[in-house]
């Protein structure tokens, strides 16, 4: 279970033997004092690969600030999957997953100005262009978490944050949480379309362009593992495991999705007016039950909305990544969670479907006392029909849970990863809300789980 350091020195040159081994009498004289940490807020630091030289295990980054040599390191690709594009049912099905989801750990040999070169040569090939970040572990002798723990905010443009990667050699307590809450993929943005609406010329597509809103005919679908342009962005069909958001009019987002399925979007059925039934499709499933790929829980659909007396139709955020690699867990009745963000609420327009649970990864050994372990989905966010005479709208779909994966064959904590219920229709009038926002479906739990890491020396180092 612990970590070995001395097995590192064998690949070290001469001058960078002399380096580690300061580095390895202040790391033992920390043990020997059985040093304890304690700690809070962000612990972690975050760096946007910008080339992978595979033949040197050489990741080349944006920014090197922070990053120490000999320190573990997460590498991560968050997307990068191909997925159908076509203006049809199968929008968002996925083609090839390719690159989205690897990961692996390492440890930092050498840094030379941009480029960060490890001990051991890459498990993974890493396409640079598709959100790959190196996430630097934070280490400990022990550690008290005196505070919440969380990550940097997920940043889809820099392609950082959104991860949180702890080591304690011995003991990990916790007396606050660990939170990855909504740190994920991001829900569909909430956009306000203009009254212009037709059940003749319905918008029926799954592919609108979300920033014209004279009309808006299809609102920001939630965000997952396949990049896409801004005219692929908005409307019902899901993204892989994004929600599809709600179409015009006043249809709401689906759920978004993290290994298992997502909800559907509530519809319109009003008895009047525009009552087109076209609501945001349910984010799709990825497959990995190995866990040697990792995800964020996918964002919830936005809901359409042509009110705006409530700006809160947005789609929920995915839940983040948690990696926990202690010898020690006392959890003292706290929590490590990844849960998906709920979806927004609206007062009669379609409202945003919940964000997916995210992923959590426990190696650890054993376990004092009663911990809460969750990646639940979010809840679908409620529509208000306001007692509209015979307007009808379905509430948000539920994002699916997300993935636990645990390295013993068992784990005696509370451990859930349900699916989060599909968005309430209340105060009809005049008419039956007969298309109501699905439940996402529950996520996985698994055991004896191994976490990819190279034992193969690379030669630069």
């Amino acid at each position: 279970m612990k970590r070995s350091y001395t097995v590192l020195v064998e690949h070290l040159s001469r001058s960078a033997q002399k380096n580690y081994f300061s580095f390895l009498f202040v790391l033992l004289s920390s043990i020997c004092f059985g040093q304890t940490s304690n700690i809070n807020g962000i612990v972690n630091t975050y760096h946007k690969v910008i080339q992978v030289i595979p033949s040197k295990a050489c990741l080349r980054v944006a920014d090197p600030t922070g990053l120490n040599v000999n320190t573990m390191v997460m590498v991560v690709q968050i997307k990068g999957a191909t997925i159908n594009t076509a203006n049809n049912s199968s929008f968002g099905d996925t083609i090839s997953v390719n690159g989205a989801g690897n990961y692996e750990i390492g440890t930092i040999c050498y840094i030379i100005g941009d480029s960060v070169f490890l001990f051991h040569q890459l498990l993974n090939t890493y396409d640079s262009s598709s959100k790959v970040q190196l996430v630097q572990f934070a280490e400990y002798y022990s550690a008290n978490v005196v505070g919440t723990i969380k990550p940097a905010p997920w940043d889809s443009v820099a392609g950082t944050g959104g991860v949180i990667a702890l080591y304690a050699e011995e003991d990990l307590t916790l007396n606050a949480q660990i939170l990855a809450d909504s740190s994920g993929n991001s829900g569909g943005v909430f956009t306000l379309s203009d009254n212009n609406c037709s059940n003749l010329f319905a918008a029926t597509g799954y592919v609108y362009n979300p920033t014209v809103v004279n009309p808006q005919e299809g609102a920001y679908k939630g965000e997952g593992i396949a990049n896409l342009t801004i005219g692929q962005s908005g409307g019902r069909g899901a993204p892989a495991n994004g929600g599809g958001g709600g179409n015009n009019h006043n249809n709401s987002g689906g759920g978004g999705a993290n290994l298992t399925i997502g909800g559907i979007g509530g519809g319109n059925t009003s008895a009047s007016g525009c009552n087109t039934n076209l609501r945001g499709l349910a984010g799709k499933p990825l497959n990995s039950s190995s866990g040697k790929k990792i995800f964020f829980g996918g964002g919830g659909g936005s809901g359409h909305s042509n009110n705006g007396s409530i700006s809160s139709n947005y789609g929920g955020n995915g839940g983040g990544l948690i990696f926990i690699w202690a010898n020690n867990l006392i959890g003292n009745n706290d929590s490590i969670t990844a849960n998906g963000g709920d979806g927004g609420t609206s007062a009669a327009d379609g409202a945003g479907g919940g964000g997916a649970g995210g992923t959590i990864i426990m190696n650890v050994a054993n376990y004092t006392g009663n911990v809460f372990i969750r990646t639940n989905g979010g809840k679908g966010g409620q529509s208000d029909n306001g007692f509209t005479n015979q307007k009808c709208y379905g509430g948000g779909g539920g994002g699916s849970g997300g993935a636990i994966y645990f390295s013993t064959s068992t784990a005696p904590v509370t451990k859930t990863s349900t699916g989060g219920s599909g968005g309430a229709s209340i105060n009809p009038f005049n008419c039956t809300v007969s298309a109501p926002g699905g439940a996402g479906t529950a996520g996985n739990i698994l055991f004896d789980y191994v976490f990819p890491r190279s034992t193969n020396p690379a030669g630069y180092c």
